[in-house]
């Protein structure tokens, strides 16, 4: 069977961007849009988990998607995370995107509830019914539930479901689902240091934190590793490791650690929302060391 989906490349899962007081802050949403677009982006994720959907009530993911989806003007590929508890919220939010022109959704397994695998498939077949097309987000260590190799053969059925963002860190694993679903969906890694062994098996993208900090020099790591630039691949993989050894071995979350980045180098980061709270001024001076050291001048990329 062919790919469902043309879908590949840097699919950025962007921060949203929120006020002191906690208000979204569509300014700078608008503003972190045009910036990742002119950077290089191929696609953007709105309301995923680096944008902190848990926090965010259904009216303002959906006020999100249109601002996206305005600014955006179908400049690269926008999907929209509809990640939920019940069913009914990701069904209806799904329809939202999908009345706003998004191209796709993104969807985890409904985090904390431990469906079994009727209730989870009866999940997944609902969000498909309305017809938007679904990158599948794996990602076990935050809802107990792991969409591995035999899962996304079902899965793969669903007319709408067209890629996967892979988190489960297991190349064993990685490996299996693209043997059994690669010729079919199109499977993104969702952990940035991943991408080289992810490529080297059929994987056609990355679902990027990176870029919110780093910019074009996180998407152009991407770009090396996928036309085989080992040498510039090498150059550019220890600032994506030591950011992500950062983000989650600082014993701070790691989307406060990429708003700090984003606001100490100048980009719309906004502050978190709780209980997500902001670094101290200790931990702050700490990341902008890392910064100083990782951050590499556009004329070295």
């Amino acid at each position: 069977m062919a790919m469902k989906t043309a879908w590949s490349g840097v699919f950025v899962v962007c921060v949203t961007p929120f006020k002191e007081g906690g208000a979204f802050d569509e300014t700078a949403t608008r503003r972190l849009v045009d910036m990742l677009i002119n950077e290089g982006a191929d696609g953007l994720i709105m309301a995923g988990s680096t944008g902190e959907w848990f926090s965010m009530s259904d009216a303002e993911r959906i006020e999100l998607f249109r601002v996206a989806a305005d600014q955006n003007r179908g400049r690269v590929k926008l999907l929209g995370g509809v990640a939920s508890l019940a069913t009914g919220t990701s069904v209806s939010l799904t329809q939202a995107a999908k009345t706003l022109g998004l191209d796709g959704v993104l969807l985890l397994p409904p985090p904390y509830v431990l469906p079994n695998d009727t209730e989870l498939m009866a999940f997944f077949t609902a969000v498909d019914a309305v017809g938007l097309p679904i990158m599948l987000y794996n990602n076990p260590a935050r809802t107990g539930v792991n969409l591995d190799a035999k899962w996304l053969r079902r899965l793969a059925a669903l007319p709408h479901v067209v890629a996967l963002k892979e988190s489960a860190k297991d190349i064993g694993q990685i490996a299996d689902s693209l043997r059994e679903v690669g010729h079919e969906l199109a499977v993104f890694t969702g952990i940035e240091p991943y991408i080289v062994p992810t490529l080297q098996r059929g994987g056609v993208g990355v679902a990027a934190m990176a870029p919110n900090v780093l910019g074009r020099q996180a998407i152009e790591f991407y770009r090396a590793a996928a036309r085989g630039d080992w040498a510039a691949t090498v150059r550019m993989q220890g600032a994506i490791d030591q950011l992500y050894t950062r983000m989650y071995g600082a014993g701070v979350n790691p989307y406060v650690v990429q708003k700090e980045a984003m606001n100490l180098l100048g980009r719309p980061g906004g502050v978190p929302r709780p209980p997500l709270a902001p670094m101290n001024e200790s931990q702050r001076q700490a990341l902008k060391v890392l910064l100083d050291q990782i951050v590499m001048k556009p004329g070295s990329l």
